[in-house]
């Protein structure tokens, strides 16, 4: 007898999408979703899973990526050929990758002509780009943030949940040094209820310690409704899940274009973990089941492609994470033209997507991190708390 097949996982894409079609970085509706798309993917700075060792991370905290090319699914991409001759590929590789078109720092790769030649020819092509930006650091600590609404006085401040989750963030990434032995101390996110006021107290006391002097109104306040929360006989969101473990999976970050885009295709890279975390499931959109795949990339010439649009996000993102906004104006003021040029070209490619679809960009990271990215990126002034 053949083994039984198990149910499918049905996942309803209306239900999903429901309280998501709002952009939240303009506050506008997402518009664009029910266009059909051919998305491709790869995926830059995939740990798998995110962890605390006894004296630090499982590894550093960088952005994960995940993100690549699209275009409509009417018109089909035409010239790659010429295109990968302008690319000047050593005539070994098998496929095309970011390692192949720019290596070093951000800098280095901003002064890389393969990047730019990619980057006009997606322009004139009318291919788009999408991404999801995911700081995991950022995303495992604002649980605490989300266990605060739980006592009364706090919710007040819920008009300000972004600034509050971007200062908590800022405060306890400024000394990893310290935030990781008291968060295997009390094996977070999985917070014994009778050691919550304990926890919060000493979490408090580090903010406290690296705040600036004099604290910044949003610091003060993020202090106090930590120890205000640390009354609290429960913090929900950090409570009842495995000890240590901050991310168990990106499964979440593979779903979701599926039900914000259910009307187009999806292409991804091969990633044995994820494929085999969806399994059999599949999602539907008014009767049918949404388009999705994983290829290899030596198949599939537009996942290639979307490997060197990841790895040129990942180096950016990254590198603004890396630098204070101090750092980040010095730098940009002495930026060479080769420089800027490439910068240009990705800003106006990034503002071509974002005005077919702003669903396309999607961003998971402190407020404080798309400042800098609007700055130094798009040219938007800088708010004056970061001046």
């Amino acid at each position: 007898m053949s083994e039984k097949q198990p149910n499918p996982i049905i996942l309803n894409a209306e239900e999903l999408r429901a309280g998501m079609l709002l952009n939240i970085f303009a506050g506008q509706s997402l518009y664009g979703l029910d266009e059909e798309y051919a998305f491709f993917y790869d995926e830059t700075n995939n740990i798998r899973k995110f962890w605390i060792r006894d004296d630090d991370f499982n590894e550093q905290p960088k952005n994960f990526i995940l993100g690549g090319i699209v275009h409509k699914k009417l018109e089909p991409l035409i010239g790659l050929d010429e295109l990968v001759k302008s690319l000047h590929i050593q005539k070994s590789a098998k496929e095309i990758k970011f390692n192949q078109l720019a290596t070093g720092n951000y800098l280095g790769v901003l002064n890389s002509k393969k990047i730019r030649t990619l980057l006009e020819w997606l322009i004139a092509n009318g291919v788009f780009i999408h991404y999801s930006n995911f700081n995991i650091l950022y995303w495992s600590l604002v649980d605490i943030v989300d266990s605060f609404w739980e006592e009364p006085e706090l919710r007040q401040y819920m008009p300000y949940v972004m600034h509050i989750k971007g200062e908590l963030f800022n405060l306890a990434n400024a000394d990893l040094g310290q935030l990781v032995p008291i968060l295997k101390k009390y094996r977070f996110p999985n917070i014994q209820r009778n050691a919550s006021f304990a926890f919060m107290m000493e979490f408090s006391d580090l903010l406290e310690s690296v705040s600036k002097k004099p604290q910044s109104d949003i610091s003060e306040l993020v202090i106090y409704m930590v120890r205000k929360a640390a009354n609290l006989p429960e913090l929900p969101f950090i409570v009842d899940n495995k000890d240590d473990v901050l991310i168990d999976s990106f499964k979440s970050n593979f779903i979701r274009p599926l039900y914000i885009y259910p009307k187009s295709s999806h292409t991804f890279d091969n990633e044995t973990e994820i494929q085999e975390a969806l399994g059999n499931t599949q999602v539907e959109y008014k009767g049918s089941f949404v388009e999705y795949s994983f290829l290899d990339s030596l198949d599939c010439i537009e996942v290639q492609l979307s490997d060197c649009i990841c790895g040129l996000l990942g180096s950016h993102f990254n590198f603004l994470e890396e630098h204070s906004v101090e750092e980040l104006i010095e730098i940009k003021q002495n930026l060479n033209p080769v420089q800027r040029l490439t910068l240009s070209l990705l800003r106006k490619l990034i503002d071509i997507s974002d005005a077919q679809s702003n669903g396309f960009m999607h961003r998971i990271s402190p407020m404080d991190s798309d400042y800098k990215n609007d700055y130094f990126l798009h040219d938007l002034p800088l708010p004056n708390h970061l001046i």
